[in-house]
């Protein structure tokens, strides 16, 4: 197994006869490492009598100071303290630089510590729709990022209609944000998001199919990524065909409603019928309001490498997993090794009688997971947290409402207030429809087991939550498939 990270343990005693001189902690970075973390402490003495500044040297060229403003500080391929450059972590000598600037009489000892973080697989969240002044939105690119990190995201998407000038805006990489270059080409008869480079979209006047074959066409040859924004929605439906060239559907637009809810059963149609198409969701947020916020939805995706490139592959894998909010009900599926956006090879099952299939849930509030093949729905479970566990948190919070009564009022609210287009949302008890299996935990995570099929096409997860007072029910965590091959 790789090791993820690495921990080196430095110390540097100064004289008093190096006081005022740069000196060198030099450390070795040996095969992939994408990003360095390093923190130092000291004796600083009574009044600051010692200060021992600090910053950092690659094998090529000093990459950042901070002097004394910082304990802490790290440097990655696409991101790093201020101060500091990002950039490819190369191979060889690095070194923590030390300024003696006042040293004791007896001198001070320095102890530094290094964490090297090698490239490994892990979900980052964020959100791949969203807009800024760049076009219509009221957000400048600061506050978006702003508003995304205090969501918990771990990047954003910039697509602002018909416009590339947000890329440029956004050329300096943030702390802790990673920014996707994208565009949303918005014509009258439908929109696409372009995500991946700078300056995808040559033109956007696009008022027929063989118009936009030729433009999407285009910006997928320039390595742009092509989702087909909410296909159904009212207002701004994609009304130029579905033999265009693309990558995705925008599945979940906004917070949950009829316009997704078509969606859905159009995308799952296209996966029944053997189309591998990947599902993605973004808030499409343009300014402050109550049910449209950043990361609504959230989209997490599996990612090699903490970089814009590393998420993009993901993306392009179908490696994705959308939920209601950053911190809501998540879902994730597996067959032995192979997982959500992965295809399972015959090989990988021949012999065996069945394909097992294993679900975990985590943040589930009464929800109810379903099980879904290209032969419809294949089972379902109702996760519900014990009384004794809920009590507990209730107490704990003061008497605060808990996250799960405070989402579930928000998703009644949000279906009442365009309640015509809502009607489409799916009966929480559709006739005809199995009982699902009861499962009940502590903290809203359990693992689930289930002997999957190897004729099926696919298997994805989709998890629901009923809406007091009305029969409709709004997804809270949806998955991309896991394929098995038929050859």
């Amino acid at each position: 197994m790789q090791v993820k990270k690495q921990r080196l343990v430095l110390r540097r005693w100064i004289n008093k006869d190096e006081q005022r001189s740069y000196l060198e902690v030099p450390f070795a970075v040996e095969g992939a490492v994408e990003r360095i973390d390093i923190a130092y402490r000291y004796d600083r003495g009574e009044n600051g009598g010692t200060v021992v500044d600090i910053g950092l040297r690659s094998p090529k060229r000093i990459v950042g100071w901070s002097g004394g403003a910082r304990e802490a500080f790290f440097v990655g391929t696409e991101k790093a303290t201020p101060g500091y450059l990002a950039g490819p972590i190369t191979q060889g000598e690095w070194a923590v630089l030390l300024g003696a600037y006042k040293i004791p009489e007896g001198g001070a000892e320095v102890i530094v510590e290094v964490e090297l973080t090698r490239p490994h697989g892990r979900w980052m969240k964020g959100d791949l729709h969203m807009h800024s002044v760049h076009s219509d939105g009221s957000y400048t690119i600061g506050q978006a990022i702003e508003s995304c990190k205090a969501r918990g995201l771990e990047f954003m998407a910039l697509t602002d209609h018909n416009t590339s000038s947000q890329n440029y805006a956004a050329l300096v990489p943030d702390e802790e944000l990673l920014l996707i270059p994208g565009v949303e080409m918005t014509s009258y008869f439908g929109h696409a998001n372009v995500l991946g480079t700078t300056d995808a979209l040559q033109d956007f006047r696009v008022t027929t199919a063989a118009q936009a074959d030729a433009v999407l066409g285009d910006a997928r040859e320039r390595g742009g990524f092509v989702s087909l924004n909410h296909p159904f929605c009212p207002s701004c439906p994609w009304e130029l065909g579905f033999d265009v060239p693309y990558d995705a559907i925008e599945v979940w637009n906004g917070p949950w409603r009829g316009l997704n809810e078509r969606a859905l059963a159009w995308w799952q149609g296209q996966l029944a019928k053997g189309r591998r198409v990947i599902a993605l969701g973004g808030s499409d947020a343009h300014r402050e309001e109550r049910f449209v916020k950043h990361g609504r939805p959230t989209a997490s995706v599996w990612t090699e490498t903490d970089t814009v490139h590393g998420v993009l592959a993901g993306i392009r894998q179908g490696r994705v997993v959308l939920q209601f909010d950053p911190d809501e009900t998540c879902l994730s599926l597996t067959a032995g090794e192979y997982g959500i956006g992965e295809t399972i090879p015959r090989t990988a099952i021949k012999g065996m009688d069945g394909i097992p299939l294993t679900i975990d849930v985590c943040g589930a509030k009464g929800d109810r997971v379903l099980l879904w093949s290209d032969r419809g729905i294949e089972a379902a479970w109702d996760i519900a947290v014990v009384p004794a566990f809920v009590e507990a948190k209730e107490r704990e919070s003061d008497g605060m409402e808990s996250s799960g009564r405070t989402v579930q009022r928000e998703i009644a609210a949000m279906l009442e207030f365009d309640a015509a287009d809502n009607k489409d949302c799916a009966l929480w008890a559709p006739e005809g429809a199995f009982a699902p299996q009861w499962i009940e935990t502590e903290n809203g995570q359990v693992r689930l087991r289930f002997e999957g099929s190897s004729d099926r096409l696919f298997y994805r997860l989709e998890a629901r939550r009923s809406v007091e007072g009305l029969k409709q029910s709004a997804v809270t965590c949806l998955t991309n498939p896991i394929y098995i091959d038929q050859d």
